[in-house]
C-alpha cells in the first residue's frame, strides 16, 4: 500500500473503506450481542430451572419424611423425570422411608437408583447405604461387593468401619477386627477425631494381649503431638 501523506487521502481512504464494508461488520457485531443476551438468557434460566428444581426436590423430601400419603407417588413420578442429582437425593429419602417399613428389597432398588444417577457427591453414600440394607438381609457377600463400589478417600474411615460391622455379622472376628483398627488408622492419620462407638466395637473384637481402644486412640495422639 501506497503511504498516505496527506490527513484528507487518509479520511477519504477510510470513508471508503467504511462504506464497503460496515455491512458485514455491523452484522458481526449484531451476532456477537445477539449470542451475549442469549448465553445471559440461558445463564438466567438454567439458574431459574435448577432452583426450581431444588425446590421441588426438597418440598418432596420434606413430605416424604412427614410420612404422607401421597408423598410417595408424587415423589416417585419426580424420580422418572429427573435422573439426575435432584432425583438420586429424592430416592435416597424414599430408601429411608423404605428401610423404615421393611420394605428392603424397595430400598435397594431406590440406593442403587441414587448411586447409578447421582455423580460422585451421591454415589458413595448410596452405595455405603446399600452395603447396609443388604446386610440387615443377610446378603453379606453382596453387602462387601457394594462397599467396593465406594472409591472416594473421603469415605475411606467409614468403609473400613462398614467393613467390620458386616465381617462381625457374617461371623468373622479376626476381619472384622483388622477392618476395624484400618478405620481408627485413617482417621488418626486425617487428624479426625476416633468416636466412642468405633472404639467399643474395636474393644468387642479385641484379642487377648490388645490395648482397649481408648488407650490406642490416647498413644497415637500422644505421638502425633511429639511430631509436632
Amino acid at each position: 500500500m501506497d503511504v498516505l501523506t496527506d490527513d484528507h487521502e487518509r479520511e477519504e481512504v477510510v470513508r471508503k473503506w467504511w462504506h464497503e464494508n460496515w455491512k458485514p461488520i455491523a452484522l458481526g457485531v449484531a451476532i456477537a450481542l445477539a449470542g451475549l443476551v442469549g448465553f445471559r438468557q440461558y445463564q438466567s434460566y438454567k439458574l431459574h430451572d435448577s432452583q426450581q428444581q431444588a425446590y421441588e426436590m426438597y418440598t418432596l423430601k420434606s413430605r416424604v419424611a412427614s410420612g404422607d400419603a401421597r408423598a410417595e407417588a408424587d415423589a416417585r413420578a419426580f424420580i422418572g423425570d429427573h435422573k439426575d442429582i435432584y432425583g438420586a437425593l429424592l430416592s435416597l429419602d424414599l430408601a429411608n422411608a423404605g428401610i423404615k417399613q421393611g420394605k428392603f428389597d424397595k430400598a435397594a432398588d431406590d440406593v442403587r437408583f441414587a448411586a447409578d444417577n447421582g455423580g460422585d457427591l451421591v454415589a458413595p453414600q448410596a452405595y455405603i447405604n446399600l452395603s447396609r440394607i443388604l446386610a440387615q438381609q443377610g446378603k453379606y457377600d453382596e453387602a462387601l461387593k457394594a462397599l467396593d463400589k465406594v472409591k472416594s478417600k473421603a469415605y475411606t474411615a467409614l468403609k473400613s468401619e462398614e467393613r467390620g460391622d458386616i465381617l462381625l455379622k457374617k461371623g468373622d472376628r479376626e476381619g472384622a477386627r483388622s477392618a476395624y483398627i484400618d478405620a481408627v488408622k485413617v482417621l488418626d492419620d486425617q487428624g479426625s477425631q476416633i468416636n466412642g462407638l468405633l472404639q467399643m466395637k474395636l474393644d468387642s473384637v479385641a484379642k487377648e494381649g490388645d490395648k482397649p481402644a481408648f488407650e490406642l486412640v490416647k498413644a497415637r495422639a500422644e505421638a502425633a503431638a511429639e511430631k509436632k
